[in-house]
């Protein structure tokens, strides 16, 4: 298995950002890149090897991050002018050596727990898997009865899935994509060429993602990550902090572990499940509980939890 990150695009609606770096390279928040983002998601899920397609200012990606970064073993194919993601797809399928690739775009921040995306995809008997999560509507929305409006919704989530932009591709699908076909969008052909033979499948999560197109979505994707740090096991965001305690918010994906250091802390678990060094059974959404000192997390699933510790 290997991954492919979706980078050649040129970034149009991002300028006046993008004249000077390609948008793969522009910070959520200082030192952190959309593109480190990315590198770390795959770190997390045992990928070892990432082909980086790119094309606008694609040098530029390669001289910030050369052949190794995050753990992984980078490589580039550089398009001298983007040929959409069909081409771009064929050129690591003539690379990948019969193993399974998962693909992204360049431009998405997402919170999905990409181990267990794998792992349903791996299992799964569809040959495409796409990630999929609500979209939300970019109007608000006017609930009308006859010709009176009833309600007013600003932007909400809707009973609708999107693709989110992150494919798991196995080596039964490589056949289509080197097939002739009308058009350079893999959207626009083996999906719905393999989806009306029920061959693609879709993994629906909702978890935080957003697709970054404008200067609004940066500017909502760094509030997310105002006082957030990504680690190995997720990510922490400080909640909150007086002159007596602290409260911090933990993401943890599943199957990772976390040890909290100092004197006994409170925990709730806000969803997933997870298990404490030391106690018995798993924890539940809603618990509250006492992390010893030294004690050892790790989530069965992906587990959201709320610690508070004195200072």
């Amino acid at each position: 298995m290997i991954g492919a990150i979706l980078a050649g695009g040129y970034g149009k609606r991002m300028k006046p950002l993008t004249d000077k770096v390609p948008k793969a390279l522009i910070e959520i928040k200082k030192g952190l890149t959309i593109l480190d983002r990315q590198l770390l998601d795959f770190s997390r899920c045992g990928i070892k090897k990432v082909f980086i397609l790119s094309s606008y200012m694609g040098e530029e990606i390669e001289k910030k991050y050369g052949s190794s970064s995050y753990g992984l073993e980078l490589h580039y194919l550089k398009e001298e002018k983007p040929m959409g993601k069909l081409f771009s797809l064929r050129n690591v399928v003539e690379r990948a050596n019969g193993e399974d690739i998962v693909l992204r775009n360049g431009d998405t921040i997402s919170d999905i727990d990409m181990g267990e995306f794998i792992e349903f995809s791996q299992i799964s008997k569809y040959d495409i898997v796409i990630y999929s999560t609500k979209m939300r509507s970019p109007y608000g929305i006017v609930n009308i009865s006859g010709d009176t409006v009833t309600d007013f919704v600003e932007k909400p989530i809707l009973d609708i899935y999107m693709n989110a932009g992150i494919y798991y591709i196995k080596a039964t699908a490589f056949e289509f994509v080197n097939m002739e076909h009308r058009g350079n969008e893999i959207e626009s052909t083996i999906f719905p060429m393999l989806a009306a033979e029920g061959r693609v499948g879709a993994y629906k999560d909702d978890a935080y993602w957003i697709g970054i197109d404008s200067e609004k979505d940066l500017e909502d994707a760094r509030k997310h990550y105002q006082g957030r740090e990504d680690q190995e096991y997720g990510s922490v965001v400080q909640v909150y902090r007086g002159s007596s305690i602290e409260i911090a918010s933990y993401l943890i994906f599943k199957g990772k572990s976390i040890v909290f250091p100092g004197g006994e802390l409170v925990m709730r678990l806000v969803s997933g499940e997870a298990t404490i060094s030391g106690r018995g059974g798993s924890i539940l959404p809603g618990e509250v509980v006492i992390i010893p000192k030294g004690g050892t997390l790790r989530a069965l699933t992906r587990t959201t939890v709320e610690v508070t510790r004195a200072l």
